[in-house]
């Protein structure tokens, strides 16, 4: 009897083992074919769909959304090569199928030819940073990248100016030529600009050039209708302080807000914007505060043809004792304890 009870429960054991065993298959069969799905989906040449079928030995593990790579630094050589160049893996991390890319590459044979293309136009220590923001430009090819260079010479741009475009805007050797050429012709259209005012705004803002069109015209809209700058100062504008059009949406509220404070309650003309159009992207509450402050003080007055002139750079430039020392005149005191009362 003893005997029997003991089988019963051997077998109970085998059968609960088995069934875990089953289950655990199911779901690393599940994670395998999530995975090659996913590869699937991102590979960017995508010209034949790969079995699933196939074997996975070389297949990179599915990483989670939320995965720490931190794990596999000791096991890559290529991540602990990105370390050693001061790459941010933990914002790369939270992009899986990038990291998925750099994992299956080897540094030697895949990134180092890239990293010194790299390094002809940005300083040694700024590199980790700049494969940081784009680390996909690892994955490019140095073909695309000598086309994208040539280019940009053919259409007049110096070398001092293309070292200043790759530089700044880390995604700009990932545009194709056809690309590039049709945003440098939206926004000479669009803003009627000749080559050499083209050229100054790629150099002077180069990531405005790759920005989201729909927010370039979001922005276009703003300026002109709501603040009623015309076609001329608007060009102006936009090659003084190209910064204005890449505000992104949630800021464009207090754009215009900030705009409507200098134009119709301080009665700023928009001559005196174009001339400092930096006043249109500081903190509303700055220059409120120190308006206000020279407004008590009968010191408000912004025209340059009329005495005490205040420049608009003294809303928003210096410290507050510099404020206070050059333009309203009084101890730094003074004005905290006007802070107090608003």
């Amino acid at each position: 009897m003893f005997s029997l009870k003991m089988d019963l429960c051997h077998l109970v054991r085998l059968t609960i083992a088995y069934n875990a065993n089953i289950t655990m298959r199911r779901n690393l069969s599940s994670v395998v074919l999530a995975n090659s799905l996913a590869e699937v989906k991102h590979d960017q040449n995508n010209t034949v769909l790969e079995s699933v079928s196939e074997d996975l030995s070389e297949v990179t593990p599915y990483f989670p959304e939320s995965f720490n790579i931190a794990a596999y630094v000791n096991k890559s050589e290529t991540l602990q090569n990105l370390v050693k160049l001061n790459v941010n893996l933990s914002k790369i991390e939270k992009k899986p199928h990038i990291v998925n890319k750099l994992l299956k590459m080897d540094f030697e044979k895949d990134m180092k030819e890239n990293i010194f293309f790299i390094k002809d136009f940005v300083d040694s220590e700024n590199i980790g940073n700049y494969i940081t923001k784009n680390p996909l430009i690892l994955c490019e090819s140095i073909e695309n990248f000598q086309v994208r260079i040539n280019y940009l010479q053919s259409k007049s741009f110096s070398n001092l100016q293309i070292h200043n475009i790759i530089a700044r805007n880390p995604f700009w050797l990932m545009f194709s030529t056809e690309r590039i050429d049709k945003r440098l012709g939206y926004f000479q259209n669009k803003f009627s600009l000749n080559g050499n005012e083209v050229r100054l705004l790629a150099t002077k803002q180069p990531k405005i050039i790759t920005y989201s069109i729909h927010h370039i015209n979001t922005n276009s809209f703003v300026v002109k209708e709501e603040m009623g700058f015309n076609d001329e100062e608007v060009k102006t504008l936009l090659l003084n302080k190209p910064k204005i059009w890449m505000t992104s949406k949630p800021y464009q509220k207090s754009l215009l807000e900030r705009f409507n404070y200098l134009h119709n309650v301080i009665k700023i003309p928009h001559s005196s914007i174009l001339h400092y159009p930096n006043v249109l992207l500081c903190r509303n509450f700055k220059v409120k505060q120190r308006h206000m402050f020279l407004e008590t003080l009968g010191r408000a007055q912004y025209d340059a043809n009329k005495e005490n002139y205040i420049p608009l750079k003294a809303l928003i430039e210096n410290t507050d004792s510099e404020f206070c020392k050059n333009y309203a005149k009084c101890n730094v005191d003074d004005f905290n304890l006007f802070l107090k009362t608003l």
